[in-house]
């Protein structure tokens, strides 16, 4: 960055009492490495043809554009030096005006007709930034206004400070003007001002940081920080500062925490410049640039950590709560089981929250997203969830939603290669509508939307999902991971498939055999031959019209995933139509399982038995057994299927974050 020195041109010939040649002083200042730019043209007399210079101190005077230095006391042309001059300081000033340059305009015959003495002042300033990302802030990194993706990348991180460090408030850390301590400076990026020079900036000289007015509705930056709490610099409604600490002898640390992830109207990108003001007038900027961290969602096939499940007061559920302690166990994870007073009678946890995190250089913050059904678990993330490096982001139009805004409609495949390209942290599933079914037309809440697509690493798909009558995508599809190339199957839900089983056991004369039997629906005996589904007419029709939907999203996954038949099971299953035409399940739903790692715990079917073995269990098990998955059927028919929901979706699970950072990734760009 080149400026221009405003020398105030000598008008007339003003004597003085030491010469008769006119005479200026002009004090002004240089920051190390900075050309700063002499116009000839405003400076020379009508009468000048030559020109000469003298320096004391360590100051290089060249012509614009040259690298020769000029020589000193020695008449030049001034026809040949063009119209200005670059003057740099290669080092910082030990003291106040320790470097002197005297330029004397002179006629022909070599007269000096005007002097101009300049009194300098040499500075090194700077802001610098982590920008090659090991979690140290390196000085003048030539990519600290820059980004780059991938293992040789460059570029600084942000986080979103939406943790809460502070145990005496309900709010996230974002949400006060204030830092809580070590630990939350820990969850922010530090910024070093470097400035060196003659003890103090000259005087009528501050140092302004500041961030563009939208900007500032997106960060917050402390200054002060010896204390642990910091003195906040730049924030909502306030774009620029000026830092107290005037001493060049040491470095000044601030430090920068995000407020917003990025969304459909920001891209996650602040820029931060530091301005050297002189007289009001900037003589000086830097830039430094952050990437906003993106919010991750985690797939099945990452180890789970904690496993959460709500504890009904009825105690209807304590059974399956007990099945799920062992399940929970074999995996080496922990279960949390919520109270009723926090849960508020809400079963369906799947539903409320989807944990994720965020992560910047040496950090690493879980982060739960909050969906906007707001329903009995509607605090459950921020009374309960939300602590220290345990994040908090929701996105709601609080103009009330459909149940595809809950996030048992919402999913994550793993890592998938499509077509050459490669989503290592896998892709964004949610539930939507078809254009081939015109009379389904919900969509997710645009506002959830947009928040996942915003956050590019993980490229949303939107499958059908509307035609269920909840609306979850949960409800036909998982993933489990095996010891296969691609490292998962797919499974999915298949009315075929159960028709296919249920027709093999009557050609063998067993159409007598019961599905449900023993099981009540509405206090009445919900079992049901084998025949008398084969011979329920509507009942088939409405489930070829259910697997044409299954089959949309089996060619969807296929495309946008790069799975072949290879990689997809499908489990039976079996739908009945509602009074709108869209579907229930059956009987209670495998695909709907909860999956740790290779514990899987399925909900029980209650199929036709031979034997004492369910054969909907026997099949899945011939199916999943040889990849080394463990299956694990659980009982949820009262407490769960019947309230249109099985075991997923009574659960969620935190899971191990992926090993690597999002930002050795190369970015996708192709992606919905």
């Amino acid at each position: 960055m080149s400026r221009r020195l405003d020398i105030r041109r000598i008008e007339g010939r003003t004597a003085t009492r030491v010469s008769r040649t006119p005479r200026r002083t002009h004090e002004d200042v240089l920051v190390v490495g900075q050309p700063a730019l002499i116009s000839l043209e405003d400076l020379k007399p009508s009468e000048a043809d030559l020109i000469s210079f003298w320096v004391t101190g360590e100051v290089t005077l060249t012509v614009s554009g040259q690298s020769e230095p000029l020589p000193l006391d020695t008449p030049l042309t001034l026809s040949e030096l063009g119209e200005s001059l670059e003057l740099i300081a290669r080092t910082y000033s030990e003291k106040l005006r320790d470097r002197w340059l005297e330029i004397t305009f002179l006629d022909a015959q070599e007269k000096p007709q005007s002097i101009y003495e300049l009194e300098l002042t040499a500075i090194r300033v700077c802001l610098d930034v982590d920008a090659d990302r090991d979690g140290v802030v390196e000085e003048n990194s030539p990519y600290k206004n820059d980004w780059k993706w991938g293992k040789d990348g460059y570029g600084a991180i942000l986080l979103v400070n939406s943790d809460q460090d502070n145990n005496g408030t309900d709010d996230v850390n974002f949400e006060d003007y204030r830092l809580n301590g070590l630990l939350d400076i820990k969850d922010l990026s530090l910024m070093v001002v470097r400035k060196t020079g003659p003890g103090r900036l000259p005087s009528g000289c501050e140092l302004r940081l500041s961030v563009s007015r939208s900007d500032s509705r997106r960060v917050r930056v402390f200054d002060e920080l010896d204390g642990n709490r910091g003195y906040e610099l730049i924030g909502p409604g306030k774009s620029q500062g000026y830092l107290r600490e005037r001493d060049t002898e040491k470095n000044l640390f601030l430090a920068i925490e995000g407020l917003h992830y990025p969304d459909r109207d920001f891209d996650g990108v602040i820029t931060v410049d530091l301005s050297l003001i002189q007289d009001r007038q900037e003589i000086y900027s830097d830039r430094v640039r952050f990437q906003v961290a993106p919010w991750i969602m985690t797939p099945h096939t990452l180890s789970p950590k904690t496993v959460y499940v709500s504890r009904l007061e009825s105690g209807s559920n304590a059974p399956m709560i007990e099945d799920i302690r062992q399940l929970v166990g074999l995996a080496q994870a922990q279960l949390e089981v919520v109270a009723p007073h926090v849960n508020r009678g809400d079963r369906w946890m799947q539903d409320e929250i989807e944990i994720g995190y965020c992560q910047s250089p040496g950090h690493l913050m879980y982060v739960v997203l909050d969906s906007p059904r707001n329903r009995g678990l509607d605090e459950f993330p921020e009374e309960h969830l939300l602590g220290t490096d345990f994040g908090y982001v929701t996105r709601d139009t609080g103009e009330g939603g459909n149940t595809l805004d809950s996030f048992g409609n919402l999913e994550v495949s793993p890592p998938v290669t499509v077509k050459g390209t490669t989503y290592p942290f896998g892709r964004i599933l949610y539930g939507g509508n078809h254009p081939d079914a015109p009379e389904y037309n919900t969509q997710m809440m645009g506002v959830v939307r947009d928040f996942l697509i915003a956050q590019k690493i993980q490229a949303p798909v939107e499958l059908f999902s509307d035609w269920l009558s909840v609306g979850h995508i949960d409800e036909f599809m998982t993933f489990v991971p095996t010891p296969t190339p691609k490292g998962f199957k797919l499974l999915l839900a298949s009315p075929s498939k159960c028709f296919s089983l249920l027709q093999d056991l009557q050609e063998k004369g067993q159409g007598d055999l019961l599905l449900r039997e023993g099981k009540e629906i509405s206090s009445r005996d919900a079992a049901i031959s084998v025949s008398d589904i084969l011979n329920d007419t509507k009942l088939r029709k409405d489930n070829d019209r259910f697997q044409e939907y299954i089959n949309w999203n089996r060619t969807i996954l296929k495309a946008e995933l790069g799975l072949e038949e290879g990689d997809i099971i499908d489990l039976p299953s079996l739908f009945e139509a509602t009074r709108n035409g869209r579907a229930e399940t059956f009987f209670p739903n495998m695909v709907n399982m909860l999956v740790l790692g290779k514990e899987l715990g399925i909900p029980k079917p209650y199929g036709p038995q031979i034997d004492g073995q369910c054969q909907f269990e026997a099949y899945v098990k011939t199916q999943l057994d040889p990849l080394g998955l463990n299956c694990h059927f659980i009982d949820d028919w009262t407490s769960y299927f019947l309230g249109r929901g099985d075991i997923h979706c009574g659960t969620n699970t935190r899971r191990q974050p992926f090993t690597q950072p999002w930002w050795e990734i190369s970015l996708v760009t192709n992606g919905n």
